[in-house]
């Protein structure tokens, strides 16, 4: 059975025993990224929705699987819309940048910068945002413009957002302003 007709055909959802299945089958079957992400790209949108999320606990958990790949999945990842994905996106991202801010070649942090900050402007889910600018934190030494532009965006939202975001953002101005002093 190939990949595709695996994945298209084992209904995984979205329940973490779920996810853990998933995973380890990719882990078990020795199953490069880029060959998973091409899966998460054939099957339908149910499907590509809990293979982000298995994605996502898969790289938290062995943080190296993308390293070669990730060119494929930036082009991808990033231009995703659905709200759950975006969300697995940015929290996969923002584990990598946790482990190495050095992972990312200059051209690929430049489309990570733009997207988050597109992901934090446009309507886009909590979780989303919040992972957003925890992102851009770990970015703001690559331009002079970032932090400037994180600082006053988070400021901006402070009144008009929800706790999680309150929180997270106001964690994320101590440490900008403290890297400032």
């Amino acid at each position: 059975m190939d990949l595709i007709d695996y994945f298209s055909t084992h209904n995984y959802n979205l329940s973490t025993p779920s996810r853990t299945l998933a995973m380890n089958h990719i882990l078990e079957q020795k199953i490069l990224a880029d060959a998973f992400i091409e899966v998460i790209y054939f099957v339908d949108e149910k499907q590509k929705i809990v293979l982000y999320h298995t994605l996502d606990m898969l790289v938290e958990r062995h943080i190296d699987y993308l390293n070669d790949y990730l060119d494929l999945y930036l082009e991808k990842a990033l231009n995703e819309t659905h709200e759950s994905t975006k969300r697995c996106v940015s929290r996969t991202i923002f584990h990598q940048l946790k482990n190495n801010k050095n992972l990312y070649s200059k051209e690929q942090k430049q489309q990570i910068v733009h997207t988050m900050f597109d992901w934090i402007i446009l309507p886009s889910a909590v979780a989303t945002r919040v992972n957003a600018i925890h992102v851009l934190y770990f970015l703001v030494d690559q331009e002079d413009w970032i932090k400037e532009q994180l600082i006053a965006l988070i400021e901006q939202n402070l009144l008009l957002q929800e706790p999680s975001f309150l929180s997270r953002g106001r964690k994320i101005l101590k440490l900008l302003h403290k890297q400032k002093s």
